[in-house]
């Protein structure tokens, strides 16, 4: 037997079963590999001074993970600030695993990505040394610089002194980058990457779970009271980048429609949102369902008629890439959507885009939707097959197991090589 391909991942979210089924699913699809996740044993999962999924705040406890070639190690997490982390205990399992391929998910220069770089160089020089970031245009370190005389200035050369040299690090040592869309991959030029680069997101969704369900559909439509209404739906955080003020403002005067609203938000948000609602008199027509747990998303979607998604981008945010919208595609949904960062690329030529902020747009859009259902439908149909062939897991697993064959074609040539000397001579 050949030896298998070791496939090291490290993120932080890998507690959550949500996020590791596309990698368990790979691992099962691919017996020559050997996958280890490698995932902290315990993590924060947002913070409910910023927004709130569930309680506000939740502490995901880690477990370990043991099947034939999938298997998930805990290792202690260091915070350093924001989304800056690493790990005294990577240095243990990479030492013992030795993989042939190490895949960082999460900021390009992460503390945790140059930890790993340094641990590779030491135990495993020859593994190929892959990273996906989670970033759009605003991340460009060299875009941070403010111009003039002024404390932001010079805070911001400060900042720009701080990261440079991991930069460099990164750029270098580097062997491939995977990213969400086409503006991150030129955002990756623009600092200086000159390796090959891959549009391809790690938060697909899971074509088991997401599609459409006649039985779901009147379970949420009954629970709500939906009755015969033209349902339009979103699920999102409850801050104002998310665009969630421009629906409210957007919404018809006028017809048999119903918002199921999905998501939650500190104080300040829901009052700000409820507020809003207020003003307009549509109590009666908007729905906040609060939080909505990942695996019953599948039903919500499946309720409504039209999705909405119309965030704003600000100076240091824009929308790398929605999982909310390939989850209402997948379930069939139209949907209409902002021009921001990711979202023409997801929705494609099919969906309905709105320059960001334009509510006279998306109120004549959402109007046309509720006249033409059954065009809408067919704007779903389309939706839910290109989002099927583009961001289903079960599609990403094979175009990453194809790229990553690819990269490390060279390195598995010389090592098959040796294995058939080592065998030959043993015969």
């Amino acid at each position: 037997m050949e030896p298998k391909l070791k496939v090291v991942l490290i993120n932080h979210s890998f507690q959550v079963k949500y996020f590791y089924t596309r990698w368990q699913l790979f691992a099962h699809a691919h017996p020559n590999l050997d996958v280890t996740l490698l995932a902290p044993d315990e993590c924060k999962w947002y913070n409910s001074k910023t927004y709130t999924y569930g309680n506000g705040g939740t502490t995901i406890k880690g477990k370990e993970v043991d099947e034939e070639n999938f298997h998930i190690r805990l290792v202690r997490k260091k915070d350093l600030h924001g989304s800056d982390w690493y790990s005294p205990d990577f240095e243990r399992e990479i030492k013992i695993i030795k993989p042939d391929i190490l895949y960082h998910i999460g900021g390009h220069t992460q503390l945790s990505m140059i930890q790993l770089i340094h641990i590779a160089k030491k135990y495993c020089p020859k593994a190929k040394i892959l990273g996906f970031s989670m970033r759009g245009p605003h991340h460009n370190i060299k875009n941070r610089i403010v111009k003039g005389f002024s404390l932001a200035a010079l805070r911001s050369r400060i900042s720009y002194l701080y990261w440079l040299p991991r930069l460099k690090y990164v750029n270098k040592n580097v062997d491939a980058f995977f990213c969400h869309y086409p503006d991150a991959l030129q955002a990756f030029r623009d600092e200086g990457f000159k390796k090959p680069i891959y549009i391809q997101t790690q938060v697909g969704f899971n074509k088991d779970w997401f599609h459409p369900d006649d039985v779901a559909r009147k379970e949420i439509r009954d629970k709500y009271n939906l009755g015969d209404a033209f349902v339009f739906g979103s699920a999102t955080r409850f801050t104002w980048d998310k665009g969630l003020d421009d629906i409210i403002a957007a919404l018809p005067s006028e017809g048999n429609w119903k918002y199921l609203m999905m998501g939650s938000g500190n104080k300040n948000d829901q009052e700000r949102l409820t507020q809003a609602i207020k003003d307009r008199h549509l109590e009666g027509k908007v729905i906040l369902t609060g939080f909505v747990d990942w695996y019953e998303m599948t039903k919500y979607w499946n309720a409504i008629d039209c999705a909405l998604h119309v965030p704003r981008s600000t100076y240091n945010w824009v929308e790398t890439f929605s999982l909310s919208v390939v989850q209402a595609m997948a379930s069939g949904k139209p949907i209409i959507g902002s021009d921001s960062g990711s979202v023409p690329y997801q929705i494609g030529p099919v969906g309905s885009l709105i320059k960001e902020g334009d509510v006279k747009s998306l109120n004549e859009k959402m109007c046309w939707m509720m006249s033409h259902p059954e065009e809408a439908k067919a704007i779903g149909a389309k939706l839910m097959e290109r989002t099927v062939n583009s961001f289903s897991i079960q599609h990403l697993n094979d175009l990453f197991y194809a790229t990553m064959l690819d990269i490390q074609k060279e390195y598995m040539t010389r090592i098959k090589l040796i294995w058939q000397i080592v065998t030959s001579n043993n015969l």
